[in-house]
């Protein structure tokens, strides 16, 4: 996973299958071997029990029991487009569930750091359509469970720093350290009209 992303929305790949509330989506990607394989991102039916509004965005090809594996090492003939489609994916969804937010995780620490990474390089961009937020909240509970730590937010790595302040609207964006995403559909931006 050392490939740039470069999220772009007008670059996507063609979804197969869409469910009507948008939680259920599939798509095919082409592989650098030439082989192309499905790929679903599936947006959860419940809410995280911790943070009410929080959905969990998964992605991946499907295993042997149907579920998503979301530790498949694949190596994508493009990330963008798998990235953008998978991002494009979730925005669409956000639309129609403005209440909303998703949270975005890796299955590991490699996945989690590409992932912020990719949506550090790309922070422009994806502000003209989502309001994002780093949550290592949503990281250290979902991955070890809300009784591995008596108190999730008690850490020295855990080091809040803005990335970006909107003062005219009163808005401000907030990033921590190394973590996972999650983003609103509160206000999410129409920048399909713009």
């Amino acid at each position: 996973m050392a490939a740039r992303v470069k999220i772009d929305f007008d670059k996507v790949y063609d979804f197969e299958d869409i469910s009507p509330d948008l939680k259920l989506s599939s798509f095919i990607t082409r592989l650098e071997n030439g082989d192309e394989l499905p790929l679903k991102v599936k947006i959860s039916n419940n809410a995280h029990e911790l943070l009410p509004s929080v959905y969990n965005l998964a992605f991946g090809p499907l295993n042997k029991q149907g579920r998503i594996d979301d530790r498949a090492a694949l190596a994508h003939e493009d990330y963008s487009m798998v990235f953008s489609t998978i991002l494009f994916s979730a925005f669409a969804y956000l639309q129609q569930n403005k209440d909303h937010y998703l949270g975005i995780d890796g299955s590991d620490n490699t996945r989690a750091y590409f992932y912020f990474r990719a949506m550090i390089r790309n922070f422009d961009y994806l502000d003209r359509y989502f309001n994002m937020y780093g949550i290592k909240y949503f990281v250290r509970i979902s991955r070890f469970g809300r009784t591995q730590y008596d108190n999730p937010f008690d850490f020295e790595d855990i080091m809040s720093q803005a990335l970006r302040s909107r003062l005219t609207t009163g808005f401000h964006r907030i990033s921590c350290t190394i973590t996972s995403f999650s983003i609103s559909g509160t206000n999410v931006k129409d920048a399909a009209k713009s």
